[in-house]
Formats: C-alpha cells, sequence, structure tokens
C-alpha cells in the first residue's frame, strides 16, 4: 500500500487517538488527490468545524462547497441529516411538524436513540457516496471520485462504524431497517485510515482498537505514522562529528559568516543527536504497526499554522517519493524566521496554586497530556503523604497498567509510591455507576428492576449525550463524602469539547425532565391528566415524526424506557445542583492543560474564561510538550548551511547538517514563544507553567515521575 493506492479508494474514513492529528491528515488526502485532478469531499462528523482551521474557509455548513485549495468540504450535522431525512424519504414535513423541529427537541430524540446520531451521519455518507450515484432524484448534483471523512476518535470509531448494523437489530421490518442495512453495506466497502504518532501510548491504542473493529466489517486500508522526525545526520557525518571537537566546529561556523562560541556549537551538536536518537525511537516503532496492516509514514512538518502544515503534508503524500526531501531552507535575512516575542513570565510549580484545593479537576482539549498530567499530580501528592485518590476517565491501557490499576472498570487499586504509601486510583465505569445511580433512586425493587432489565438501557449508557460525563460527576460527588480523602484529582473525559464536561450533567437532568419527556409520554398517561388541547395535538405530531424518524419498535421501547423514569428527575436534577455547588467552592480547583500551539492556546484561554463566567477557579494552566528557546540564529544561517553542505571537507558537511537541524527547529519555537506570549497578554492574572517535551514517552511510573518533578519544580 502506498499513498497513490490509497487515494484511489472511493471513500477513507481517518480516525486517531485525539492529538495524533487526524483531522491534520484527512485534510492533507483531500487536498493531495483534488491536486492530482480527483473530485474529493471532504466530510466533518464532529461539528468541530476543522475544515475552517486546517484548510483555512469558511465553515461549509450542511452544504457541500467547493474551496479554492480544490476539495469540496461539508460538515455533517445530525439534526440537518434527518430533517433532509424527514423531507426526502420519510414523508415529508407537515404544517404541523415543522414548528415541533424548531423546538430543541429533535436534538434529543437524535441524542436518545442508541446509535441513532451516527446512523443519520453515515446515512448522509451513504447518499453522497452511493445512493446519488443512481437515484434519479439526485441527477446533476455533484459525484466525487473519492470521499474522505474526518471521523471520531478511536475510542468513538467503533460505534460510530457499527451503528448502523445496530439500530438494524433493534428494527423487525420496514423502510428504516432496510435503510439502515445498506449503510452498513456501504460502510463495509469503505476503508479505514488510522492516524497515529510515534509514541509507545499512541501506538499500543492503535494496535488495541483494530481487533475491535472487525466486528463492523470496515477493512483497514493504512495506518498512518505521523509527525516522524526528518533525518538529521547523513550517512557519515555521525563519524565526522566524533573527530569534531566544539572548538573546531565553532571555527568552520565562523568561517561561513556564523559567529559561533564552543558552547553555541556544542549546543547544536546536542540538539541534532537528540533529534537524531527520536527519530530512530520513532522508527522502531514501525515493526508492531506494520503487522498490524498496511503502514504510511508521514513526515513531521514544520509549518507554523494549521493550513501550513496541511498544504506541506499534502505535497509530501502527492510527491512522487511520498516523502519530503531533504532541504536546507533559503537565506533571505532576518525575515527567513517569524519575529518572536519574548517569553512570558512562567511558574516553576504547581503546589502554591493548588495549596488550599481539595479537589483537584485537570481538564483540556484531547491529546495534551491531560491524563498524564493527572496522574503525575495525584502520584506526586501521594508519595509527599497526602491521603490521595486518582478518577481516571478512560485512561489509556498502557497507563491503567502502569498505575497497576485493574483491568475491570469501576474498582478501587492501592498502587504503590514508595515510603509505605499508596494511591487510591480507579478507572470510570459509565455503566456500573449508572446501575447503582438507578439502584439508589428507584424507590421500589419493581422500578429498579424494570429499568436495570430493559434492553434499552443497557444500550443507553454510551449513547446517550452527557451520560458519561454526568456518571463523572456522580462519581466525583460519591468520592467527596468519603471522609478519609484529602485530595481528589479527575481526569475529566475526552470529549469533544472540554466544557462538555461542564454542561453535560444540565443537558442530561434537562432531558429527564423537559419538554421531550412530557410528549414522549403522552400515550402513557393516565385519563385526565391531559386534556384535548394544543399541547396533545403537539405531542400527537411530535410522536408521528418520531416514530417515522426512528421507527415503531425503537419508539415503544424508548416510551417504554422513560415511562420508567417518571418522577426520579428530582432526585438526578438534586445530585446534579450539588456537583456543580461542589465544583464552585474554593475546595476545588481546575487546571487547565493545553499544548503549545496557538489553537490550543486559545481553546484553552477560552475555558479559562468559561470557568471564570461559571463561578469556577481556574488555578493555573499547564502548556505541555513545550519546546525549550534556544538561542536566535543571526541572519543569514540559512545561507550558510547552504555553503557549508556544497564544501569539499566532511567538516562543512557535519556544520551544515547541525545548523539544518537547528533551522528546521526555528519556526516551530518561535511560534510557540509568539502563542504563549499572546495567551499571557490576555490572560495576565493566570498562571502558566510550561512542562518540556520530555526525551521519553509517558507510559510508566517512571515517566510520571519525570513529568511530576517539572510540575513541581524539581525538573
Amino acid at each position: 500500500m502506498d499513498w497513490d493506492e490509497l487515494l484511489r479508494q472511493r471513500v477513507l474514513i481517518v480516525s486517531g487517538k485525539g492529538g495524533t492529528g487526524k483531522s491534520t491528515v484527512a485534510a492533507a488526502l483531500a487536498l493531495a488527490a483534488a491536486r492530482g485532478g480527483h473530485r474529493v469531499l471532504l466530510a466533518e462528523v464532529e461539528g468541530r468545524r476543522e475544515a475552517t482551521r486546517t484548510l483555512g474557509v469558511e465553515d461549509p455548513g450542511f452544504q457541500e462547497r467547493l474551496t479554492p485549495l480544490g476539495p469540496s468540504v461539508i460538515s455533517i450535522e445530525p439534526v440537518q441529516a434527518a430533517i433532509e431525512y424527514l423531507r426526502l424519504y420519510g414523508g415529508g414535513i407537515d404544517l404541523v411538524t415543522r414548528p415541533l423541529l424548531r423546538t430543541g427537541v429533535l436534538e434529543q430524540v437524535i441524542a436518545v436513540a442508541p446509535g441513532f446520531r451516527d446512523l443519520l451521519i453515515t446515512g448522509k455518507l451513504y447518499e453522497v457516496g452511493d445512493l446519488r450515484r443512481t437515484n434519479p432524484r439526485d441527477r446533476g448534483r455533484p459525484l466525487y471520485d473519492l470521499i474522505v471523512v474526518d471521523a471520531p476518535p478511536t475510542g468513538q470509531i467503533g460505534a460510530f462504524l457499527d451503528a448502523a448494523r445496530t439500530f438494524a437489530g433493534l428494527m423487525h421490518v420496514g423502510q428504516l431497517r432496510r435503510r439502515a442495512m445498506s449503510v452498513a453495506a456501504f460502510l463495509r466497502r469503505c476503508r479505514l485510515v488510522l492516524v497515529t504518532v510515534p509514541e509507545e501510548m499512541s501506538v499500543a491504542e492503535t494496535l488495541e482498537t483494530i481487533p475491535a473493529l472487525r466486528a463492523s466489517g470496515v477493512r483497514l486500508g493504512a495506518i498512518v505514522l505521523n509527525r516522524v522526525a526528518p533525518a538529521t545526520l547523513p550517512r557519515g557525518v555521525r563519524r565526522s562529528l566524533n573527530t569534531l571537537d566544539d572548538e573546531r566546529l565553532a571555527q568552520v561556523l565562523a568561517g561561513a559568516g556564523v559567529a559561533a562560541s564552543a558552547h553555541d556549537a556544542a549546543t547544536l551538536r546536542a540538539g541534532a543527536l537528540t533529534a537524531e536518537a527520536r527519530r530512530r525511537t520513532q522508527l522502531a516503532f514501525r515493526d508492531p504497526l506494520a503487522r498490524a496492516g498496511p503502514i504510511l509514514l508521514a513526515p513531521e512538518m514544520r509549518g507554523t499554522s494549521p493550513i501550513e502544515v496541511v498544504r506541506e503534508l499534502a505535497w509530501s503524500v502527492a510527491g512522487p517519493s511520498g516523502g519530503e526531501p531533504d532541504r536546507v531552507p533559503s537565506d533571505r535575512g532576518p525575515a527567513s524566521f517569524p519575529s518572536r516575542r519574548a517569553m512570558p513570565r512562567t511558574e516553576r510549580s504547581l503546589a502554591p496554586h493548588l495549596e488550599d484545593a481539595r479537589i483537584v479537576v485537570v481538564c483540556g482539549a484531547g491529546g495534551v497530556g491531560k491524563t498524564s498530567v493527572s496522574a503525575a499530580v495525584a502520584l506526586h501528592r501521594a508519595a509527599s503523604g497526602t491521603e490521595t485518590v486518582l478518577l481516571t476517565v478512560d485512561p489509556a491501557r498502557r497507563l491503567a497498567t502502569a498505575l497497576r490499576l485493574p483491568m475491570l472498570a469501576g474498582e478501587r487499586a492501592e498502587v504503590p509510591v514508595g515510603r509505605g504509601r499508596t494511591l487510591q486510583a480507579m478507572q470510570l465505569d459509565t455503566q456500573r455507576t449508572f446501575d447503582e445511580l438507578i439502584e439508589r433512586n428507584a424507590g421500589s425493587p419493581e422500578r429498579r428492576d424494570r429499568i436495570l432489565a430493559n434492553p434499552f438501557y443497557r444500550r443507553i449508557a454510551d449513547t446517550l449525550a452527557g451520560t458519561h460525563e454526568y456518571m463523572a460527576m456522580e462519581k466525583l460527588y460519591e468520592l467527596d463524602r468519603e471522609e478519609h480523602h484529602e485530595l481528589i484529582v479527575i481526569d475529566t473525559p475526552p470529549t469533544r469539547s472540554a466544557l462538555s464536561f461542564l454542561e453535560a450533567p444540565n443537558r442530561l437532568t434537562d432531558f429527564l425532565g423537559g419538554r421531550f419527556l412530557r410528549w414522549m409520554l403522552w400515550p402513557t398517561a393516565r385519563a385526565g391528566r391531559l386534556t384535548l388541547s394544543a399541547a396533545r395535538i403537539g405531542a400527537g405530531a411530535f410522536l408521528r415524526t418520531v416514530g417515522r424518524l426512528i421507527g415503531a419498535d425503537v419508539l415503544a421501547d424508548t416510551i417504554d424506557f422513560l415511562a420508567s423514569f417518571e418522577g426520579m428527575y428530582g432526585d438526578f436534577k438534586q445530585r446534579a445542583d450539588g456537583v456543580l455547588e461542589l465544583l464552585r467552592s474554593p475546595a476545588c480547583a481546575f487546571v487547565v492543560v493545553t499544548s503549545p500551539g496557538r489553537a490550543s492556546l486559545d481553546e484553552a484561554g477560552f475555558f479559562v474564561e468559561r470557568l471564570t463566567a461559571k463561578g469556577m477557579r481556574p488555578a493555573a494552566v499547564v502548556v505541555n510538550r513545550w519546546h525549550p528557546e534556544a538561542k536566535p540564529l543571526p541572519a543569514g544561517a540559512g545561507g550558510a548551511a547552504e555553503r557549508l553542505a556544497a564544501g569539499p571537507s566532511p567538516e562543512e558537511r557535519s556544520a551544515a547538517a547541525l545548523l539544518a537541524a537547528r533551522l528546521r527547529d526555528e519556526p516551530r519555537r518561535a511560534a510557540e514563544a509568539n502563542g504563549m506570549a499572546a495567551f499571557a497578554s490576555r490572560h495576565p492574572a493566570m498562571p502558566l507553567l510550561a512542562v518540556p517535551d520530555l526525551p521519553g514517552d509517558v507510559h510508566d511510573t517512571a515517566g510520571l515521575r519525570r513529568l511530576a518533578a517539572h510540575l513541581f519544580g524539581g525538573g
């Protein structure tokens, strides 16, 4: 499998762990195919508007829009997909149904039916990629050679791909079942692209994901090993460097016009050798990945903005060799590099900002190292003698193994941290926590058994919007009531938006107590409770619309499930309010984790503002995987590298390789410094702590201790 063969497929579904660059890879694949003369559609399905960031285009919405870069883009929203389905295949939208669609209850229908959200999205992909080619109704609409889907991350991709088959299993006969089965058959003709980065935890998660996806029938097209470091030292240069001392290296650089001391030369040498060692470590991950499926290498790009990275990666994919050639940056004087703002003042330790906190909530976008930071905070405090419990939500399995967490979610483990001290750690089990909540609040054994035995309930814990986040808060509430914990550290759930963790409990309780529930339960109401009013007529119209969307079988199961919850709303609401009050208390501190990229810092700033507006306390922002500043290279360094590379002696070529390696890093370092300076200027009162990019992946207790040393001032 090579890039050309991959781009000849009809539909590519791109997924990966948060932070691996799956959206960037998806956009680059679309751009590379469009540059090759193909008609391409890039489809977003998570509502994150990544095309705006990665391609620099306006939000496409639900309409297919051609971009100046070549591919068309669309953002598939479930609500819009449902309305389109009703209009085209569900008998239309009548005068009674139309106002109901504007009340917000349609979103709740989509949320409550197991797998329905993903079925709507994959159904739209089926319409664009397959049905449109044969349906006379679609004559004249664009047909695509390739559809690239920016799909959910690996933690959600299994449910996404299996939604059509799951939903078909809930129905016995009818048009909806036939439609779901057609969508499932379409997905089996697609190819899955899994994106990973050359780090142990990311690779391990990818390898664990592949067997779990076999049930969906979607075949693996390729594994993209993303952000592989470029070769730093050409063949023969390493041997030459071993005979070249720092004084002589400084003289060679000075002869090319780059003033450098022996110390500067030693710094250049150390940086290049570290980069070369990093590349060798990264390439070692090829073998286990290659045994799992076809593997493609995507080089690390040095662009300072998402659109630059996408364009460079697309060039690499479309290039004749599939990789970026070794190039030395040209000398354009001081304008060769972005101007670098002064780094803001950063903290040395989190300790003073967490001193009075009993609850530490670690939050942030996916892929920034949030789980590692939360585990490092808990490990450090427990080792310091604080009675600590760590609640990890969906941790990577290698990190769970490093902490000696049990494989069974929901069970607590005692993790030795030295000097006879231990850390209590547990992984959230959403279904088990939901079951315990039902048992406490059902009010009677009959109601409890009715809910727990309901087949719809058994499916809903992982599909109802807000359930996972609500159960995380429920477990936090339980832990807070246990008096012996001096510190509770919680790793927030991986969500489409960090704000979902705070907003989900209200969404769930609003669902259980809102108009949607009353309308769904109208057929079961006792005589006299509802009158022949506009509300009753509206409820009837609503149920007809829901039946056309999800089918009579699923509608009946939904009504039976919701009827079991009648009268329990108050308990759920009271519990959610209690947790929110706890999160607003002075005893709770939020640590926001971000990467040094500008987009990630902007998202962290937005989260800090929302926390403050909600009356919660953001204690500090941790900028993880930061590349420490180096002495800026003088103007003319690029030209000097080119002259040295063309020189006759091994010494000159060695010096050129060291300069080239340093030049490749300069744009990234400048962009990180500028992004952090911009964040500090917008949030001058927010403590900022920078954690350098550590030489090894954090996947064991030794790695967590190294991370903790930087978080608490010993790094």
